[in-house]
């Protein structure tokens, strides 16, 4: 990658996750995503239930062989009611606002994200920053979820920004 270029999504991903940590969401910044992935797995607690987006960039990943290793039960949200009330969800973020509100497209992590899961763990990218809410009307979508700030439920979202493509 041209280092102009990596250069300018580092400082928009540092810009992003002072927005997000005013904002009151447990945000850190990972330089890379084998670092996010190692995070991650250091947070989930053992034992516990989980619901992991089925997107392929989560698939990429591969972090349900770490978080069986950990015992903790994986639940399918097409298969599974209970997954909506999962101890953990692990997804990725659609978009975000320079404003530092998260915006869900897919109808489950829009849910989950919202209404579920106790502890949610977000993955988002210096790419994904949009300018506002407006702009997402734009990108397509018939429904969406917004979560505006962590100060409602604390310690509900922890958001690893990377600087990366995803």
């Amino acid at each position: 990658m041209d280092p102009n270029i990596k250069w300018f999504f580092n400082k928009k991903a540092e810009n992003i996750t002072k927005v997000l940590l005013s904002k009151e969401y447990d945000t850190i910044l990972i330089e890379d995503l084998d670092k996010a992935k190692e995070f991650i797995i250091s947070k989930i607690p053992p034992y516990e239930s989980l619901v992991l987006d089925e997107t392929p960039f989560l698939n990429s990943l591969e972090l349900s062989t770490s978080i069986t290793e950990k015992r903790c039960k994986i639940l399918d949200y097409k298969k599974e009611r209970q997954a909506i009330l999962a101890d953990n969800f692990i997804t990725q973020c659609d978009f975000i606002t320079e404003n530092g509100e998260l915006i869900f497209l897919n109808d489950f992590a829009s849910c989950a994200a919202t209404f579920g899961p106790n502890k949610v763990f977000v993955i988002v990218s210096a790419y994904k920053i949009i300018k506002t809410l407006s702009h997402i009307d734009k990108k397509s979508t018939n429904n969406f979820s917004v979560v505006h700030h962590g100060r409602k439920f604390p310690n509900k979202y922890t958001v690893i920004v990377v600087p990366e493509n995803i």
